[in-house]
């Protein structure tokens, strides 16, 4: 069992990182192709209104992770009836989500462009972007609950697929879009409003093509199933509004403080963060449902070592992409954006910084998540996120540069690192110790020893120092990050590669 296990994550993990290669690629160039077309005002523009959609949103954004634990929960159990009903369930509150968030979403955001957003244009074309965008977002609410099957199924060529026709589309219509059409930003919404929606047509179909007798409609009477369902989101809204608050009201909080030429370059930021962020949560991506089923099947073992595997993974894998915007930051901007923002390479390197402490203990919160006893763990983690936004907006009205916002998020993003193993002995029965010694201990390791390395571009020059980073970090990776059968593991495979070309 578990060698087959070992095996899925390995293949579905080739399979993610092949689309992430493709649409890592096309997402910098997407961005600069838009960046150039837009222009750098109506590109910040953008990204704030995007921003307002995810705040509104909010309620769809916990129901994602809510229904991927239950309808995977109901896949380790085995019972086919059960997931019918569980997906079913989703399917129904997704629909209401859908509805509830055009109707309170249109009235809310006019609210908030008309007292609070800064442009320089016409405002009428602000109303249209954001009437067009929440509702293919609404759209694309429908499409969780089949998105959570196909993960719980571990069908990720699916939207793996779906995700790299979707950029190279995007990377033509923005590239397009520099030398064609007027009204640029209008067009430009409407057809990343059908990239929004499209992929729930496609889910739709495959979903009732390939798992007909999960994705048959049953209206579902048993109402403590929805209970159990609202009642777990519960837990989870608290951390999607932390979240959602702290990676959103960033855009939000520069805006109000400073200008959308600063939100373009915090928005080139997150989109590098953004890709580097993807790849590394592909490498948790495929053990997020094994944890949950194991945990499902009683086999605690298995599931411990999966959540140690999935937090140094995805770890090692952020570092690992995130070395050349570390050391050449400005070789890098300079070859791909035709004009840098303010402060583009400055979010830059604060958010990298910001979401390796946080992706630490990625396998954590999908052990906790499938225990189903959540409420302290996101209290206490989330209060302390909510509380990094707080400081962060009295830090800008005190007058500080825009940096220290970041500073103040890193700061609370170390506090949650402390904090999260003594929360989590505290709610269930876990190995600690191992996380600390297959994972932790690893990583911080690796990290200090690499430290050094930041210094060698004053020697060698910023290129020349990213290929010696590379190999230092590789040898770093293979004496440190793996564990005595993990080597023998790659030995073996290098091995068995050398043998067949001869």
């Amino acid at each position: 069992m578990q060698e087959n296990t070992n095996k899925s994550i390995a293949v579905n993990s080739l399979i993610l990182y092949i689309r992430l290669a493709i649409i890592s690629v096309s997402g910098l160039l997407y961005t600069r192709f838009s960046l150039q077309a837009l222009g750098i005002s109506d590109y910040g523009l953008y990204s704030v209104i995007a921003c307002i959609i995810t705040f509104i949103s909010i309620i769809n954004t916990i129901m994602v992770t809510t229904s991927n634990r239950f309808i995977a929960i109901a896949i380790g159990k085995n019972d086919q009836e059960e997931v019918c009903r569980q997906f079913n369930v989703n399917l129904v509150i997704h629909v209401l989500i859908a509805l509830l968030t055009i109707a309170v979403a249109l009235p809310l955001g006019h609210w908030y462009i008309v007292h609070h957003v800064t442009y320089d244009g016409d405002m009428h074309t602000v109303h249209t972007v954001f009437n067009v965008s929440i509702v293919a977002a609404a759209l694309s609410f429908i499409g969780v609950p089949y998105n959570g099957l196909l993960i719980a199924r571990e069908r990720f060529f699916v939207f793996c697929l779906t995700d790299v026709a979707m950029s190279l589309f995007k990377l033509f219509f923005t590239y397009l879009l520099i030398d064609h059409f007027e009204h640029k930003l209008i067009i430009y919404t409407c057809v990343m409003a059908f990239m929004t929606a499209f992929p729930t047509v496609v889910f739709f179909a495959y979903c009732r093509r390939q798992f007909a007798a999960i994705t048959r409609f049953v209206f579902v009477r048993q109402w403590r199933k929805y209970y159990d369902v609202l009642n777990f989101s519960i837990g989870i809204g608290i951390g999607a509004i932390a979240t959602i608050g702290k990676a959103q009201g960033g855009a939000l909080i520069i805006n109000m403080f400073f200008s959308t030429t600063m939100n373009a370059g915090l928005a080139v930021a997150n989109s590098v963060s953004s890709i580097l962020q993807n790849f590394a949560n592909n490498a948790q991506k495929p053990i997020s449902p094994q944890i949950v089923k194991n945990y499902a099947a009683g086999n605690l073992d298995r599931c411990t070592s999966l959540v140690c595997l999935a937090s140094k993974a995805t770890y090692l894998s952020m570092f690992f992409v995130s070395i050349p915007f570390i050391l050449a930051p400005e070789v890098i901007f300079g070859l791909w954006l035709k004009e840098v923002p303010p402060y583009a390479i400055t979010f830059t390197h604060l958010l990298i910084v910001d979401i390796l402490i946080f992706s630490i203990n990625a396998g954590v919160n999908d052990f906790v998540f499938a225990t189903g006893k959540i409420k302290l763990y996101q209290i206490i983690v989330n209060t302390l996120l909510v509380s990094s936004i707080v400081v962060g907006y009295l830090a800008m009205r005190r007058g500080m540069p825009p940096e220290y916002l970041f500073y103040v998020y890193i700061a609370f993003s170390f506090m949650v690192f402390l904090v999260r193993p003594f929360i989590i002995v505290r709610i269930t029965k876990f190995d600690v110790w191992a996380l600390v010694r297959c994972s932790y201990v690893p990583v911080l390791l690796i990290t200090l020893l690499f430290l050094p390395t930041l210094y060698l571009k004053q020697i060698i020059g910023q290129m020349l120092s990213v290929v010696v980073a590379y190999a230092y970090f590789v040898i770093l990776l293979y004496t440190i990050g793996l564990r005595k059968n993990e080597r023998h593991y790659v030995n073996s495979l290098v091995r068995n590669k050398l043998l067949r070309k001869h």
